[in-house]
């Protein structure tokens, strides 16, 4: 009898027993405190308020048994010790973006684990139909797949009308007559400065729009935060292009940065969010984005934001400076995508990691 199939009826014996043991969830991030800490954290609060569920966020899980352990950090699954992890476990994990053809060895690592991992697997979890199409590719099972979108805390990202507006950003430095555009994200390799550009975030292509966009606007503002964004700051330099940089410890300080802007622009070339999407939404901020990720499926062009293809850096400056001049196309894909955020409050996001994925298991 091959291992594989030792494995597998030991885990149907253990599935079989541990309905009579009351099971936790355990949703595991690394120890960085950055995107993935704050995934854990509302999907857990919404399965505790919600559903009355004992759910953690963790960093160890490697000693647990008889629980249900999602892996919110892939890296943190993939390269660590997934086969010794105890069979009576239920195990899901999220894959959040990527491409087989990245000459990244650290993304090479994870397509070439990740089928044999997949046995060990109840759930993928993706964020977009992009990582979804990805995934059945490389010949992990549809049946295996769960598409849900990452959320957004609607109490805390709200729209401000303008007197508000003008305080906030006169609290940031921000001039009234201004055009500020944002970018929030980590965009530079590792944790330092920052000076080797994240290329699939597209920080090249961000930096070719705005430099497009400065010769029509010469009151153009740069509004950036988030590690690592030494590349960009180095380069707008250069460019003569004016910006702030703020790099902020607290995730929801961030709030204040959206309601300040005019624009928010999304130039990667591959994502599983990114969450400046829902962010901007939710904060009355227009929004331009190349065709990744959740972007490709939840904006509709030129009803609740706009699209264009990958690296297309005319169609990111053209469709940006629409929205800055036309006052009507702007409005219309404000007050969309205002309603189409309500879709998206972390509290519906965790409702649907209950039933789509933990139910059956509790």
């Amino acid at each position: 009898m091959s291992l594989k199939r030792i494995y597998d009826l030991s885990r149907r014996l253990h599935r079989t027993l541990t309905c009579l043991w009351t099971r936790d969830i355990y949703y595991v991030t690394d120890e960085v405190n950055w995107s993935f800490y704050w995934d854990g954290y509302y999907i857990t609060t919404g399965l505790n308020e919600r559903w009355k569920l004992r759910a953690h966020v963790i960093h160890d899980p490697w000693g647990l048994k008889r629980q249900i352990i999602h892996f919110g950090d892939r890296y943190a699954y993939l390269n660590g010790p997934f086969r010794d992890l105890h069979p009576s476990n239920q195990v899901f994990l999220t894959w959040f973006h990527g491409d087989p053809i990245d000459p990244n060895p650290n993304m090479q690592h994870l397509f070439e684990i990740l089928p044999e991992a997949t046995h060990y697997i109840e759930k993928i979890v993706v964020t977009c139909h992009i990582s979804k199409e990805i995934l059945v590719e490389l010949g992990i099972p549809e049946t295996k797949i769960v598409v849900i979108p990452l959320g957004v805390d609607l109490s805390k990202f709200l729209p401000l009308m303008v007197e508000s507006r003008l305080k906030v950003r006169a609290s940031l430095g921000i001039p009234d007559d201004v055009i500020c555009i944002g970018s929030f994200q980590k965009d530079g390799a590792g944790w330092e400065e920052g000076m080797e550009p994240k290329l699939v975030k597209g920080p090249d292509i961000f930096l070719e729009v705005v430099a497009n966009l400065y010769t029509h606007f010469k009151n153009l503002l740069i509004l950036l935060t988030g590690p690592a964004r030494g590349y960009v700051k180095q380069q707008l330099e250069k460019m003569g292009i004016p910006y702030i940089h703020h790099y902020l410890s607290n995730y929801h300080d961030i709030v204040p940065y959206y309601q300040a802007l005019d624009l928010y622009i999304i130039s990667s070339r591959s994502e599983g969010g990114p969450k400046a999407l829902l962010e901007s939404w939710a904060t009355g901020v227009p929004v331009v984005s190349t065709r990744v990720g959740m972007p490709a499926d939840l904006i509709e062009h030129g009803k609740n934001g706009m699209l264009a293809e990958l690296e297309d850096v005319k169609d990111l400056a053209n469709h940006s400076i629409a929205l800055i001049e036309d006052d009507g196309l702007q409005e219309r894909c404000r007050r969309q995508a205002l309603d189409d955020v309500k879709h998206y409050d972390w509290s519906l996001i965790a409702d649907r990691y209950y039933q789509e994925l933990y139910k059956p298991f509790l």
